[in-house]
């Protein structure tokens, strides 16, 4: 009885530590887009900046 109360408690905890590994990684996938957008943004507008001095 009390190790399947025990047992309880651990998977309890390692849905816990899964769900702040899918936190965590949800961040970093974030972080990415972010990165990637932001890069975009500055290489459209360094190409306008281009395209300004051109015409």
């Amino acid at each position: 009885m009390a190790k399947k109360a025990r047992t309880g408690k651990t998977s309890h905890h390692d849905s816990e530590r899964a769900l702040a590994k899918n936190t965590a990684a949800e961040a970093r996938a974030k972080a990415a887009v972010r990165d990637i957008q932001s890069v975009s943004a500055k290489t459209r507008g360094m190409q306008q900046k281009a395209q300004a001095k051109r015409g």
